[in-house]
């Protein structure tokens, strides 16, 4: 008798397991990644300004890359004269591309999705549409939502023929913060001695090593 409720009590232990893992899922499943996904890039489409705690970010939580994630301070960057002659506060659309009017669009960037720049001020208005995050558009390679497409840039080669290549996560972080950063030591060569400062061989300033 004892053995026989052993069985049953192990059998009910296994299935309450099974049912689970099937509602929940296991930490390996597509269901944690998302979730994970998810708490990584909480800015995705939204009309908050990060400002103080929440500015400091962390991009590619979820990052393959061998070189690991890498630390983000959006206040800084936007609001701290960083642009490459230092003049000038970065304006949102050198990271947010599609948040200008078409007739503000350069080569090779094609798509417009707002009729006005975007500015902080701008945002504030109560009919302002909402910013979208860099992985709206820029998936992670391997891990594109179903009924989405991989954002490309589209290019000709010196015979005419046109070349596509994706832009996933990695590159349209690598194009945007490389491109700066390397701008901005050309026409400042002190900042290479201030800590911190990274340039597009200098990966290891940047990224917190996996």
């Amino acid at each position: 008798m004892n053995i026989t409720l052993l069985k049953v009590f192990t059998l009910v232990l296994i299935l309450t397991g099974c049912i689970f893992v099937m509602v929940f899922g296991s930490p390996t499943t597509e269901t944690a990644f998302a979730r994970n996904v998810a708490v990584a890039h909480r800015f995705l489409d939204s009309k908050e300004l990060p400002t103080g705690e929440k500015a400091k970010m962390t991009l590619g939580k979820d990052s393959t890359s061998e070189h690991g994630e890498v630390a983000f301070n959006h206040d800084t960057h936007s609001f701290n004269k960083y642009s490459p002659d230092g003049k000038t506060d970065i304006g949102c659309a050198e990271c947010h591309h599609t948040d200008q009017p078409k007739s503000a669009l350069k080569p090779p960037l094609v798509t417009s999705e707002r009729a006005v720049m975007l500015t902080v001020e701008a945002l504030k208005k109560a009919d302002a549409a909402v910013v979208k995050g860099c992985r709206t558009c820029h998936f992670q390679e391997g891990n594109i939502p179903d009924g989405k497409e991989m954002a490309v840039a589209i290019s000709k080669d010196a015979k005419g023929k046109e070349e596509r290549k994706e832009l996933n996560n990695e590159v349209a972080y690598h194009n945007n913060c490389n491109t700066c950063h390397d701008a901005a030591a050309k026409l400042r060569p002190e900042l290479k001695k201030k800590k911190g400062f990274a340039t597009t061989n200098d990966c290891l300033i940047c990224h917190k090593k996996n």
